[in-house]
């Protein structure tokens, strides 16, 4: 029996122009950071970027987050 790989999700940073800010431009899954590397450059080959950067979603700091927009057990009416 062979074992699952586990994917996971990674954010992709970019910028076009030296100077420009790094902004996110999309996501995607993928197996290790190898891959996501791959994935993203032919994902995202709509323009030539100065820079692209993959961060594994996991391993982001969390500063602040939103409040959920559901109680924890569902919706409730009353």
């Amino acid at each position: 029996m062979t074992k699952k790989s586990q994917r996971h999700e990674y954010f992709l940073f970019t910028r076009i122009n030296r100077g420009d800010d790094l902004i996110q431009v999309g996501s995607l899954l993928a197996e290790n950071a190898d891959l996501a590397k791959i994935y993203a450059q032919h994902i995202y080959d709509e323009e030539t970027w100065v820079e692209m950067q993959v961060v594994r979603k996991d391993h982001l700091i969390e500063v602040r987050l939103p409040e959920p927009l559901f109680a924890k057990g569902g919706l409730s009416c009353g």
